[in-house]
């Protein structure tokens, strides 16, 4: 047919070229193992550092909405039509006198029978976005991803409490 001449057409061009000669020339036994490697771009590349701290203010705000469509997803089958896939509690540190307060979220998920506690934060918005981090951590162990949490996300924890005793 012709994509046999087509092939060796292109064959003859890639050969003809002067800087594919030796060990990167298609078609050579070992060429794979003899490329060089390219190594990984810097974490900033595309970004200057005020750009990447954008980027993660904005991803921040969104990972409420992002966490909440994970379990949604996740408990599909067992929720009703309406039902709320988490309850969320907050603790103030009532040593703490500063604006907004400390505080500590705790996120109940009936349907996983488990409580997610995050860490200490300002204000109830951060704190709820530290114990969806640990939400997400705990989402991704159980679908064996690599944990992919950055930021402040050392200090969230999971709780392994009964929902019920909460």
């Amino acid at each position: 047919g012709g994509r046999a001449p087509r092939h060796r057409a292109a064959r003859a061009v890639v050969l003809a070229l002067p800087g594919l000669r030796g060990p990167l020339c298609p078609g050579r036994a070992g060429a794979r193992a003899q490329r060089p490697e390219i190594p990984a771009p810097p974490a900033n590349w595309a970004c200057s550092g005020s750009e990447v701290e954008e980027l993660r203010r904005a991803e921040r705000k969104v990972v409420v909405m992002r966490v909440q469509n994970r379990l949604q997803q996740a408990l599909s089958a067992s929720l009703r039509p309406g039902q709320r896939v988490w309850e969320w509690s907050y603790e103030a540190d009532p040593a703490d006198e500063a604006w907004p307060p400390l505080a500590r979220a705790m996120a109940a998920v009936p349907g996983l029978g488990r409580c997610f506690v995050g860490g200490w934060a300002r204000g109830h918005r951060e704190a709820q976005v530290e114990a969806c981090l640990a939400v997400e951590r705990y989402l991704d162990a159980d679908r064996g991803v690599e944990d992919s949490a950055t930021g402040s996300a050392e200090r969230v924890r999971w709780a392994d409490i009964p929902v019920e005793d909460v």
